[in-house]
């Protein structure tokens, strides 16, 4: 019973990786399409957008937008833990506020440990960059303060940070791509796309079919040399002592 159900969990794996697969196609399928249509302001997408579903937002997800406001410098926090090609580093995140009075949160991009982000530019900015929903915390992640005073964060969870700003905020942010006036820095660095690959996904499927493979074949045998063991393959009588 026990090695059947060994051999059932394996199989279920593998069919799990090829639906994880599927998913990452699914992924790598919308990124390609979202990001090559041409930019839209961000209000024609989200400046209407009050009975929305999250299924809605994850729809829009990727879609290259432009906008023309403000940052609110004062207002700018820190998502730490980040990485980009192998280097740690963080990401300055600051609200914008939009000509007609909206704010949306600003991923301005990537910044190494070592370096020192510079202040966001003052005055009137355009800003280009793709639409990403909110950022939710996994069951082992850590957890944000919800203490005013914290600039340090996890995640671009918006129902949190969209507290330090006295009105309400887009339900979604922007990946910065590129403003204008441009920032003569090399930081922050645009984030970048995800990778656009399948993953190990398909090996892995085969990998968990091939150990069920062998664990049915490790069940057959023993079963027949224990069948071969005994005379037509009943059980032996018990002796007893005389």
């Amino acid at each position: 019973m026990a090695l059947a159900t060994l051999t059932a969990t394996m199989v279920f794996l593998g069919f799990w990786q090829l639906q994880r697969l599927d998913q990452k196609q699914e992924t790598n399928r919308n990124v390609i399409a979202r990001t090559v249509l041409p930019p839209v302001d961000i209000q024609e997408l989200l400046g209407n957008t009050s009975a929305s579903t999250e299924l809605s937002y994850g729809d829009l997800q990727w879609r290259v937008v432009t906008a023309t406001g403000e940052y609110l410098a004062s207002e700018e926090v820190t998502i730490i833990n980040r990485s980009q090609d192998a280097t740690a580093g963080f990401s300055p995140v600051v609200p914008f506020r939009l000509e007609n009075g909206a704010v949306v949160f600003i991923n301005r991009g990537f910044v190494p440990l070592a370096q020192t982000a510079p202040p966001p530019t003052p005055g009137a900015i355009t800003i280009k960059g793709y639409l990403r929903t909110s950022q939710k915390r996994t069951l082992l992640g850590a957890v944000d303060s919800t203490d005013p005073s914290t600039t340090e964060f996890h995640r671009i969870d918006l129902n949190l940070l969209s507290q330090r700003v006295a009105q309400t905020t887009l339900p979604m942010y922007v990946q910065l791509m590129e403003q204008t006036p441009a920032l003569n820095t090399n930081w922050p660095a645009p984030t970048q796309l995800p990778e656009l690959t399948e993953g190990s996904h398909f090996s892995y499927a085969m990998q968990w079919w091939f150990f069920s493979l062998v664990s049915l074949t490790g069940w057959i045998v023993v079963s027949r040399r224990a069948l071969k063991s005994r005379p037509n393959g009943e059980v032996a009588p018990e002796q007893t002592s005389a």
